[in-house]
């Protein structure tokens, strides 16, 4: 399968918001738009897989500044995202799209790349750990609500 990776360009911004819906589909499109927002205000990288004009993977890498569990150095880019489109999956896509994020972050002088994964996305802790990480924690996260 013929596919290239490359940073995102102003006028992926439909098709991202789409392919991101495939892989958060519970999460609402101005959460999206939002959470777009707040990633192109880290300085990180969004990378696409595109075969031919279609938009068929991408990941997500931010840069966080606070403290990133396991990690030796802050700030650290963190892979937010990671997805490749069901059709297009085992031929590398997301391989090629970790590698790129991979020297993305040396480039820039990193030296560790951070990720999480849903405790019951089986298939992703796989493939993260196939790919070089080590898991370093699982934790479950609270909100409690402060009335005024």
């Amino acid at each position: 399968m013929q596919f290239q990776i490359s940073s995102a360009r102003p006028e992926d911004f439909p098709a991202w918001v789409k392919i991101r819906y495939a892989l958060w589909p519970d999460c609402p499109p101005e959460r999206h738009a939002l959470e777009i927002e707040q990633l192109f205000a880290t300085q990180g990288l969004v990378a696409f897989a595109r075969a031919g004009n279609e938009i068929i993977g991408f990941a997500e890498v931010s840069i966080r500044r606070d403290h990133v569990e396991g990690t030796t150095i802050a700030p650290v880019p963190y892979l937010e995202g990671w997805f490749v489109a069901e059709p297009h999956r085992g031929h590398g896509i997301g391989r090629a799209l970790l590698k790129f994020a991979e020297d993305w972050s040396r480039a820039h002088g990193y030296v560790e790349l951070a990720s999480d994964a849903e405790l019951q996305n089986t298939h992703s802790i796989t493939l993260h750990t196939q790919l070089g990480f080590r898991e370093v924690a699982r934790t479950v996260h609270f909100v409690k609500p402060l009335p005024s």
